[in-house]
């Protein structure tokens, strides 16, 4: 590329070395020492001249190369022509602008604006009025572009000006991506002051790339316009940003300009949460416009639940949206359910065969559209079988558990987890509750069976009927042999005296009995037998 130096010796010969006819025929613009007036940037050079109708214009050349910027300009070129938006100035591509070194090199030459760039109206314009006016019209700019899938890739205070009417336009068309520019890389990241933290990480160009700068614009001149001491205590005039610096980015919620800006009202609070929720975000891809994620922000569509049971549950989708806003839902497989022309806040109940996912639709007056889904799953409810084969068993006693379970995703026997479908015999010496607990895909449910113990008997006394005898019952008994001597006393002639001996008891004369039968004899039959012995007794 060549050096600023060689474009300007150029310039300054530009009957010979300026080859497009329309900067040719100019006068460029020169200071009060007649040197030639240019302004530079990081990638290019700008030198001002005035028309042969008068007109002020701006003839730019490159001295840094950033990739396909013959093919993005000659495709700006002709799509800038067709939409002939109010904040884009005049401009074409000219691919053979001037001869630098002997060597042909592109140049564009856009319409000059006479104006100041967007930080020195601020300063300029301390008035709560005009600055308001110039949010509502930085806005409703951001708006247009984004209905153009426009984003101008590098947005900041001094690619902004605004004229004496308070006009904005937008200036230095290096990094702008427009659709049909097609896959584009990402060539220039812009001012750090003005830009989210992982732009730096971007690779292709988007309609993205200026949500966050939006934002930080947006609030800073809204902020201002409410607090005018705000562009003196972070020295508007004397940095290189507005209100926010890179620095900011890093810890916001700890910056002071937040706290300064919370305390202006509740508005300042939603966007700054707007600003928290771009931060957290890993790719700028990901951001939305400010003003669509605040619309997002008064808008609620939610579910009764996320998982339902199939053709059973009934569940409820409920919404709210800003009053005016058309309002569609649609569901269903293609989503052929469609309710049109629904209340800002309403609900719809139904059940569900099948995975659904809801589809709320809210439109503004303005054209912008907020679409939001919600999923819903949908499962077979687990169904359970759980038996046993006695409740009511003495100690030790097996039993026998059984179970069936359907659509489970586990299945636990007291702390053992089982199959779907089992049996297992158990013992116990008391009461005991078997659990069986069961999970699906709404949560955990028990089956308990308690089986009791029945009381192990005690016998007290028995009784056992008297047998019948029906054998005859034969008794022998052998006559005993007795040796007896017996004496008797003296008997006087004078006076008789008798003394009768006294008999002894059969035990003490030794007398045995044998019975031919194990049965007790009754006791009078022996004595009645003994009686017969001593009769046979003579005294002497």
């Amino acid at each position: 590329m060549p050096s600023v130096p060689s474009i300007r010796t150029s310039i300054e010969n530009k009957d010979v070395l300026v080859l497009d006819e329309h900067a040719k025929l100019g006068n460029f613009q020169r200071d009060a020492r007649n040197r030639l007036v240019a302004y530079t940037g990081g990638f290019s050079v700008v030198f001002p001249y005035r028309n042969f109708n008068g007109e002020e214009w701006a003839f730019r050349c490159w001295h840094s190369d950033i990739g396909d910027m013959r093919q993005r300009m000659q495709i700006l070129s002709a799509e800038l022509r067709k939409l002939r938006l109010p904040y884009l100035c005049d401009f074409e591509y000219v691919p053979e602008g001037l001869v630098i070194d002997g060597k042909i090199y592109p140049a564009t030459r856009m319409k000059w604006i006479e104006g100041q760039n967007l930080k020195e109206y601020i300063c300029s314009h301390r008035d709560k009025g005009a600055l308001l006016k110039l949010a509502d019209d930085f806005l409703k700019m951001c708006n247009d572009l984004h209905a153009n899938h426009i984003a101008h890739g590098d947005l900041q205070h001094e690619n902004i000006l605004v004229d004496e009417k308070g006009k904005l336009y937008l200036v230095d068309y290096d990094s702008v991506y427009i659709p049909a520019m097609g896959e584009q890389n990402d060539v220039v990241v812009g001012k750090s002051d003005y830009q989210h933290p992982q732009r730096k990480f971007n690779k292709k160009a988007s309609e993205r790339l200026d949500y966050f700068s939006e934002l930080v614009i947006y609030l800073s001149i809204k902020g201002i316009a409410d607090n005018l001491s705000l562009i003196d205590k972070y020295q508007g005039q004397d940095t290189d940003y507005l209100l926010f610096k890179k620095e900011d980015y890093e810890d916001l919620t700890s910056s002071p300009i937040l706290h300064d800006l919370l305390a202006l009202g509740q508005d300042y609070g939603e966007l700054l949460d707007i600003m928290c929720d771009y931060l957290s975000q890993q790719d700028i891809n990901n951001l939305s416009p400010f003003t669509t994620a605040l619309f997002e922000k008064h808008i609620t569509f939610a579910s009764s639940t996320s998982k339902a049971i199939k053709d059973k549950q009934k569940i409820t989708i409920t919404w709210d949206a800003p009053v005016g806003a058309a309002i569609s839902l649609k569901y269903g497989e293609k989503k052929k359910n469609i309710l049109q022309g629904l209340t800002n806040s309403g609900k719809h109940e139904t059940k569900l065969h099948e995975d659904t996912t809801f589809e709320l639709s809210v439109r503004l007056a303005d054209g912008r559209e907020v679409c939001r889904t919600i999923a819903v799953s949908v499962f077979n409810e687990s169904v359970i079988s759980f038996k046993a084969d006695k409740l009511y068993v003495f100690p030790q006693v097996p039993i026998k558990l059984s179970w069936n379970v359907k659509h489970a995703k586990h299945v636990w026997l007291g702390d053992e987890e089982v199959n779907t479908r089992g049996s297992k015999k158990v013992k116990q010496d008391k009461e005991t509750t078997y659990v069986l607990k069961v999970e699906d895909e709404f949560g955990i449910k028990e089956e308990r069976i308690c089986i009791k113990m029945l009381p192990v008997p005690q016998v007290k006394s028995l009784l056992v009927p008297t047998p019948k005898i029906t054998n005859n019952l034969s008794l022998t008994i052998k006559q005993p042999t007795y040796n007896v001597d017996v004496r008797f006393p003296r008997i006087d002639i004078d006076w008789i005296h008798v003394e009768v001996p006294k008999v002894p008891s059969p035990t003490t004369l030794g007398i045995n009995t044998e019975l031919s039968s194990p049965l007790p004899i009754a006791k009078f039959n022996i004595m009645s037998s003994i009686k017969k012995v001593f009769n046979h007794i003579k005294l002497k």
